[in-house]
């Protein structure tokens, strides 16, 4: 969760805890190796299938180029609120969602507001469990699905 601090003259901004501190340092990104190997390990606890997939290669490399980095940041045109981009593949080829987010009550989740800009307003709102958060691994679980998100620090 985050608190509101009074800044100067300006608007309030976002205070964050030691959590979204920590969420908020890092630009994250998604490991298709990871996140293949979770849902697979989700399969298997449900059905009693294993399954052993690796992306390797040049489909290896297309999947990494592709994967999504999402970043978690204070708004700077709305101090009150914070902001998260994902951004999918690299460059000139790449296309981002961006919104809002906050915690729920106990910080266990993130719900993720994203922004249409074709209907000029927030879509529904998205909550992730937060099954791992350190510095060097984040891994979300979105509300209804057994395939957790696995990322790690960009370099």
């Amino acid at each position: 969760m985050f608190a509101l601090a009074s800044c100067g003259g300006g608007a309030e901004k976002a205070k964050l805890t030691e959590k979204g501190e920590l969420l908020t340092s890092i630009k994250w990104k998604l490991d298709p190796n990871a996140t293949l190997k979770g849902t697979t390990d989700a399969i298997k606890d449900t059905s009693g299938i294993t399954a052993d997939i690796e992306l390797k290669g040049d489909i290896g490399k297309i999947a990494d180029f592709l994967s999504e980095t999402l970043s978690f940041y204070p708004d700077e045109k709305n101090p009150p609120k914070l902001a998260y981009q994902k951004k999918y593949g690299e460059g000139l080829l790449s296309t981002s969602t961006v919104g809002w987010w906050e915690f729920n009550a106990d910080e266990t989740a993130v719900i993720m507001k994203a922004w249409d800009s074709t209907a000029g307003k927030e879509k529904a709102p998205v909550t992730y469990t937060i099954k791992e958060l350190t510095k060097d691994k984040l891994v979300l679980l979105e509300e209804g699905s057994s395939s957790p998100n696995i990322y790690f620090p960009k370099k």
